[in-house]
C-alpha cells in the first residue's frame, strides 16, 4: 500500500476509535467534536505508525501560543506540555517550529519555559557584508533589477552600514531603486556610488514608497495583544529618534512620564519581542534600529 494511503487508513481507523465511529465522511469535520489535543495526538500517531519519517512544520508557533495563552493560560500550558510529550513519544516525527518572534518571551511571561527547554535553536542570521556583496553582484539577481549596475566594494559597504539589516528583501528593494550614474572604463558596465544609493533611500522614503514598509506597522498591530502593540510602538517611537537608539535606563525613564507606567519585567520583555522579530538589535548598552532604513521610515512616517 503506497504511503499516502497506508497513512490516511491509520488516522481514520484511529479517528473512528476515537469518536465512536460518529464522525462522518470528512476527516476534517472531527475537529469540532473532539478536543485539539485528542486530535493532535492521533494525527502524530497516526503519523509515527507510518513507520517511514515524517516531520511536521508549525510557522509563527510563538504568537499561537501567545494568543492561545491571552485566552485561556491553562490551555497554552496543557497544550505546550501535551506537543513535548508527542515529541518525546513518536521518534518517527520530527517537528519543526518556525517564527519571528521567538517562543523565549512568551514562555517566560506564562510559564511554559519547561516545555520549550530541549528544543535546538536555529537563528537565521541575514547576510554578511561579503555574503551581501556576492548576492548583488549576482547575474541572475541583476538581470531581475530595473538598472543593472556594480559599485566598489567601499560603495557597497557604505550602502550596507546605511541599510544595517542585510536580508535580501531589503537589498533588493534598495538595489531596484538605484539609478547608476557612472560607468566603468572598460567595460562600459554601469557603476553605482554613494550619491546613488543616497537617492535610493531618499527614493524609498516617499509617500508613495510608505506601502513597502507597512508590513511591521501590522505585524506589530496584528500579532500582540493591544497593550503590548501600544507599548512595542512607543519603544520603537523613542528609539527611532537617534540612529544610537537609547538605553534601557533611559527607555524606562520616559515611558515613566505616560499615564501607565511600565516596569522593568513589562519593557524587557517587549524588547526581547521586537529584537526576535529582527526590528530591534542591542549594541553595547544600546537598544537601537536593526535597519537605517526602517528607523528612518519610523521617525518619518509612524512615529
Amino acid at each position: 500500500m503506497p504511503s499516502k494511503e497506508r497513512f490516511k487508513t491509520h488516522l481514520l481507523q484511529r479517528l473512528k476509535n476515537l469518536t465512536d465511529g460518529h464522525w462522518g465522511d470528512n476527516p476534517l469535520d472531527v475537529l469540532g467534536k473532539i478536543d485539539p489535543i485528542e486530535f493532535a495526538e492521533t494525527l502524530v500517531a497516526a503519523l509515527d505508525d507510518d513507520g517511514r519519517p515524517a516531520a511536521i512544520i508549525i510557522d509563527e508557533v510563538a504568537y499561537f501560543f501567545l494568543h492561545l495563552a491571552e485566552q485561556n493560560a491553562k490551555d497554552a500550558n496543557a497544550f505546550a506540555y501535551q506537543m513535548r510529550a508527542m515529541q518525546g513519544r513518536y521518534k518517527n516525527v520530527r517537528w519543526l517550529l518556525t517564527g519571528s518572534i521567538g517562543l523565549d518571551p512568551v514562555a517566560r511571561r506564562y510559564g511554559l519555559q519547561g516545555a520549550f527547554v530541549d528544543l535546538e535553536t536555529f537563528i537565521l542570521d541575514p547576510f554578511t557584508a561579503a555574503e551581501a556583496r556576492s548576492f548583488l553582484r549576482d547575474g541572475a539577481i541583476q538581470e531581475a533589477l530595473t538598472h543593472k549596475f556594480d559599485a566598489s566594494d567601499e560603495d557597497f559597504d557604505y550602502l550596507f552600514q546605511e541599510l544595517g539589516w542585510l536580508a535580501p528583501f531589503y537589498l533588493k528593494l534598495v538595489a531596484n531603486a538605484v539609478r547608476p550614474s557612472g560607468y566603468a572604463q572598460t567595460n562600459g558596465n554601469a557603476i553605482a556610488g554613494r550619491q546613488d544609493f543616497d537617492d535610493a533611500f531618499t527614493t524609498l522614503l516617499q509617500p508613495n514608497r510608505r506601502s513597502e514598509f507597512a508590513i511591521w506597522r501590522e505585524h506589530i498591530d496584528k500579532n500582540l495583544p493591544a497593550s503590548d502593540s501600544r507599548l512595542a510602538s512607543e519603544i520603537l517611537s523613542r528609539i527611532s529618534q537617534d540612529s544610537d537608539g537609547e538605553t534601557f535606563d533611559t527607555l524606562l525613564a520616559s515611558l515613566a512620564t505616560n499615564a501607565e507606567p511600565k516596569s522593568r519585567g513589562e519593557l524587557r520583555d517587549i524588547i526581547a519581542i521586537l529584537v526576535n522579530d529582527g526590528l530591534v538589535s542591542k549594541v553595547d548598552d544600546r537598544y537601537r534600529f536593526r535597519s537605517g532604513l526602517v528607523r528612518r521610515y519610523w521617525k518619518e512616517y509612524e512615529a
